[in-house]
C-alpha cells in the first residue's frame, strides 16, 4: 500500500510540475491556460488518491471525493471566464 501511495504523489507532484513548466514556458495566454487547468486537475487526483489510499478512512475519502468534484467542477468555468476577459480585452500576449 505504501508503494501504491508513494507512485500516485509522485505522478501527480509530476503533472503540476508539467503544469508549471507549461504555464512559464507558453506565450499565448489561451496555451498557458490549458496546460495549467488540465494538468493541474489531473495531478490534484492523483495526489487525493494518494492520500486515501494512505489514510483508508471512509471520512477522508468522502472529503477527497468532494474536492475532487468541486476542482473539476469549478476548474472549466474558471478558465472559460478568463478566457473569456482575454479575448474581449485583447491582451493575449505575455
Amino acid at each position: 500500500m505504501t508503494a501504491l501511495t508513494s507512485i500516485l504523489l509522485f505522478l501527480g507532484s509530476v503533472f503540476i510540475l508539467i503544469a508549471s513548466i507549461g504555464l512559464l514556458r507558453f506565450r499565448e495566454s489561451f496555451s498557458r491556460m490549458h496546460a495549467t487547468t488540465k494538468a493541474t486537475s489531473f495531478g490534484l487526483l492523483l495526489i487525493l488518491a494518494g492520500v486515501v489510499f494512505y489514510f483508508l478512512s471512509f471520512i477522508v475519502a468522502i472529503k477527497a471525493l468532494l474536492v475532487i468534484v468541486f476542482v473539476y467542477l469549478t476548474a472549466p468555468l474558471a478558465a472559460h471566464s478568463i478566457s473569456k476577459t482575454v479575448r474581449n480585452t485583447g491582451k493575449n500576449k505575455r
